[in-house]
């Protein structure tokens, strides 16, 4: 079972300075690397939410939750529980499980050059692509990336594997799968399409 908790960012952040209390150093470190103030907000936010949400899990208060990174610096708890957090401009969304990992994505919906695509995905990925116009091929395109990039994050590597060095699923009318690897993956990874807000593209 997989908990999806989605929230939108507020277009003013009355509550910032309550947020910023609850972040431990190191996250304090990561939101003031942010160069504008709206993304030092959106971190913040995202994160203060993030510890609240898991303190009610955990029974702890949000800023006694302690976090530690793996050797590909995602942040984890020494606890059977599983998150991910995923944000964009406009919405956050945090997947939680108990006792397996977990990876979620999220992207605002924009127009993407087809470089992109070239540049990371698998020459299967490329073929389904190439028989989508305009909205459609942007879509799909959105669907492969939050697809991929949720199982990188639920596998716990970020970037360091590849993106074309696996297959996903990325027509609208077929479900949400993990088609093929040459990566040695830890889990059969199964997808799913969460749409919590329109514009937006999410999987986990």
């Amino acid at each position: 079972e997989v908990h999806v908790w989605a929230w939108a960012f507020a277009r003013a952040a009355p509550g910032l300075s309550a947020d910023i209390e609850l972040l431990d150093r190191q996250e304090l470190e990561r939101m003031h690397k942010f160069h504008f103030a709206p993304d030092r907000d959106r971190y913040a936010a995202a994160h203060a939410n993030m510890r609240r949400i898991l303190g009610g899990y955990l029974h702890r208060t949000p800023e006694k939750i302690c976090f530690h990174v793996n050797r590909f610096g995602k942040p984890e708890l020494d606890d059977p529980l599983h998150f991910s957090l995923s944000h964009s401009r406009s919405i956050a969304l945090l997947a939680v499980a108990q006792g397996q990992p977990v990876g979620v994505d999220v992207e605002d919906v924009r127009p993407i050059e087809p470089e992109v695509a070239l540049t990371h995905f698998s020459a299967s990925e490329l073929s389904q692509l190439s028989g989508l116009q305009g909205d459609a091929w942007l879509a799909g395109f959105y669907r492969c990336w939050t697809r991929k990039e949720a199982i990188l994050k639920a596998e716990g590597v970020g970037l360091n594997v590849s993106l074309d060095s696996f297959d996903v699923e990325l027509l609208a009318d077929m479900p949400a799968l993990l088609l093929g690897t040459r990566h040695r993956f830890s889990h059969p990874w199964k997808l799913h399409d969460v749409s919590p807000s329109s514009g937006r593209s999410e999987e986990h």
